[in-house]
């Protein structure tokens, strides 16, 4: 930054010259200039002017050969601020422009340093400053030049960090999930700017992951690849990603491209529009089926070799609470109000997934539990990714658990245990809108209008107190730890 000094009625900028070039400035460390400008405001801006043309001539001297695109891009930004700021003036006699003479003099200079070899890149950087300030002050339509567009990976470098200002996020890993996609699809365009991305590009790139190990990204050393090396080790599979996780990618890279086309990064037809796979049921979506009768006599026999997947297991099916809720569950949340002991689930990603779950008589051991209230009910279960989710590593425990018993079809999950709460509460005949309000779905529009506060928690342990399972063998209730 330039710095002002005042010596009567006069001001004088200084900057420090770069120890690389102090050379050419007879050694010295400091450059001086006395200002035109007769009040501190003029002359800061006239300053800043001068030190923007001072900075895009010692970058572009600086950077010999190749340098990379940040660099010239500061070239040519510092190059065209200083000339837009009046800092190449030139009076002439005549009716010619002080400023397009003096920039158009710039022009000239660097064409006579130059001679008759080729412009290096530094050099057409700064070149193109000049130009581009010229043709604003003489009111032309600026082309885009593609050698000063940001990389796509700059790009959504700037995208993400201010989708992670907005109000309302919640530690999770999708801030991850997004700059994988972009890591991946910078390496395969070559980190070119977004602008010159084609559909057939887009679509190509799909086919590529398509064709990935679906494991691909659980492996430490995929981080440090590039996209070449990731498609040489993990491509070419025959199963290849799901389709839900190819739609999180595409919509990905479609939010990028509407949010750079808001800011004139690029124009026309999204390319990646129309790349989503349509999920069928049963197939790319996983319909989730409740567990039978003799399933779970079959998993609960023997039950678990972990006391924790065990318990979460029983208080899934006798509340119909998510794996996350449960194994995230402190003793804070265990509450009572009116005689009714309830689990408080809170933070949940949508409003309806905030409420309160009545302890069902088989499970009332909870309510007993003692000790700090920010400790968890099964601490056993790490916390893992950026939002300290134990629901992660329950699940895992729960996936080995099931296959071990024997069961690989998809669509008998931990899920499937909520699955068997709403399959009891549809066969009672309970209301819709009513158990919507336990398990933390959205209720329908008319009834949330009129009854916008909801069943009673007195109700809501009624409806939890129609869960039975008289079919099945459930473990014992466990020995409350104090």
């Amino acid at each position: 930054m330039a710095t002002l000094q005042q010596r009567h009625n006069k001001f004088r900028a200084k900057v420090r010259i770069p120890k690389k070039l102090r050379d050419r400035h007879g050694n010295r460390e400091f450059l001086y200039r006395t200002l035109t400008a007769m009040d501190r405001p003029s002359a800061k801006a006239e300053a800043d002017a001068w030190e923007a043309g001072m900075r895009s001539e010692w970058l572009s001297i600086q950077a010999k050969g190749n340098a990379n695109r940040t660099t010239l891009r500061s070239i040519y930004e510092e190059g065209r601020k200083a000339a837009l700021a009046g800092e190449y003036l030139i009076e002439m006699d005549g009716e010619d422009d002080p400023a397009e003479t003096g920039i158009e003099f710039e022009i000239d200079k660097l064409a006579e340093e130059v001679g008759a070899r080729e412009l290096s890149e530094a050099e057409t950087a700064r070149l193109g400053g000049l130009q581009d300030a010229l043709s604003e002050l003489q009111g032309k339509p600026l082309s885009p030049r593609p050698e000063m567009e940001l990389s796509l990976s700059e790009l959504a470098d700037q995208y993400l960090d201010l989708w992670a200002t907005q109000g309302g996020l919640k530690p999770t890993n999708t801030r991850q999930q997004k700059e994988a996609t972009f890591r991946l699809f910078s390496g395969y365009i070559k980190d070119r700017p977004i602008r010159e991305v084609r559909k057939a590009e887009a679509a190509g790139f799909m086919d590529e992951l398509r064709r990935l190990d679906p494991k691909w990204a659980k492996s430490p050393k995929a981080k440090e690849m590039s996209w070449a090396e990731i498609r040489k080790t993990f491509g070419g599979n025959d199963k290849g990603l799901s389709a839900s996780t190819l739609n999180r990618h595409v919509r990905t890279l479609q939010e990028l491209w509407r949010w750079a086309e808001e800011r004139e990064y690029c124009e026309g037809r999204n390319p990646f529009s129309g790349l989503t796979i349509k999920l069928k049921a049963g197939r790319n979506q996983l319909g989730y089926l409740p567990w039978t009768a003799d399933e779970l006599n079959t998993l609960f026999d023997p039950p678990p070799a972990r006391q924790d997947v065990t318990e979460v297991m029983v208080v899934a099916l006798h509340t119909g609470m998510r794996l996350n809720e449960i194994a995230s569950l402190t003793l804070s949340q265990i509450k009572q109000e009116n005689g009714v002991h309830y689990i408080e689930v809170e933070d949940a990603k949508t409003e309806a997934g905030n409420r309160q779950v009545p302890i069902h008589p088989r499970i009332g051991w909870l309510a007993e539990l003692e000790g700090k209230p920010e400790s968890r009910v099964w601490a056993g279960f790490n916390q893992e990714g950026p939002s300290r989710n134990a629901g992660q590593d329950a699940s895992k425990e729960f996936s080995r658990f099931k296959l071990a018993k024997g069961f690989t079809d998809r669509r008998k999950v931990f899920h499937s245990f909520r699955k068997n709460v709403t399959q009891i509460m549809e066969r009672k005949g309970v209301s819709e809108n009513e158990w919507a309000q336990v398990l933390g779905h959205e209720r329908g529009f008319t009834y949330s209008r009129y009854s916008p506060h909801g069943i009673t928690l007195e109700r809501k342990a009624e409806l939890i107190g129609l869960i039975d399972y008289p079919e099945v063998q459930l473990p014992e209730p466990p020995v409350v730890r104090g």
